[in-house]
């Protein structure tokens, strides 16, 4: 089985378009991917994410910020004086890692309800945008992880209705925590949690414009915060601040 850029099984072809997360994947991170060329844009009130941050950031020494986070780097460098800060994450990293909107840019399956009510992976033309369902998750060849994530995390109950699949997500976060030697770490994303999982699903694109993974646009979806908290530990909060999840090596 191949693997995309990411390095996560890709499925082996229904129809002849990609998966959504093959064609997200390349539309993003592709060699002509739109993310190759413009950084992650900060969705967010800047003053006020800064002035929540500052207070953490003083505690440590060494600063990754990932995502939309990066963009806050001049404004940080003046108040933080002593303090590095970096735009990656090596190994063996001591110190916080704050990542602003940078789960929500790691692509991931995309699946929907048929009309029996079944999930099936949905597959996408990278240039018109038009979808097609494809396997459904139970058949050989699906990697049983997306089905036991579906079925535990975001059920379908409603013909049609969609979800993103939030494997990857989980990967790509317990890379950083392994990087993540000691000190702490942060994600502020758009997010929900079971109770309030959005039937349509929230795979978008910036503004007006359509969902389609043509390299042209950003394309992000919110995180299933529970779900990743329960997968690689941490906390989702809510209060005094923006909505995140925070983890540390100290428990």
């Amino acid at each position: 089985m191949s693997t995309t850029s990411l390095g996560m099984p890709a499925l082996p072809p229904r129809t002849a378009q990609p998966t959504w997360k093959q064609a997200w994947d390349s539309a993003l991170y592709g060699p002509d991917g739109y993310l190759r060329t413009q950084p992650v844009a900060l969705e967010r009130d800047r003053d006020e994410l800064v002035d929540f941050l500052l207070p953490r950031l003083r505690q440590h020494s060494s600063v990754a910020l990932l995502g939309a986070a990066g963009t806050l780097a001049p404004a940080l460098s003046g108040l933080l004086p002593g303090v590095s800060l970096r735009p990656d994450l090596p190994t063996g990293f001591h110190g916080i890692v704050v990542a602003v909107d940078w789960l929500s840019h790691v692509p991931t399956h995309v699946v929907q309800a048929d009309d029996d009510g079944r999930p099936r992976i949905v597959h996408v033309d990278p240039i018109s945008g038009q979808e097609s369902l494809g396997l459904l998750l139970s058949e050989p060849g699906v990697p049983p992880t997306l089905r036991e994530w579906q079925e535990s995390y975001w059920p379908l109950e409603a013909d049609f209705a969609r979800a993103e699949i939030g494997t990857t997500r989980e990967a790509a976060w317990r890379d950083v925590l392994r990087c993540l030697e000691s000190g702490e770490a942060i994600a502020v994303e758009h997010g929900h949690q079971l109770d309030d999982r959005p039937e349509a699903g929230t795979l978008r694109a910036p503004g007006d414009l359509p969902a389609i993974p043509d390299g042209t646009r950003d394309l992000s979806a919110d995180v299933a915060l529970d779900a990743l908290v329960e997968a690689c530990g941490g906390a989702v909060v809510t209060t005094d601040g923006p909505q995140r999840i925070e983890w540390s090596s100290r428990g």
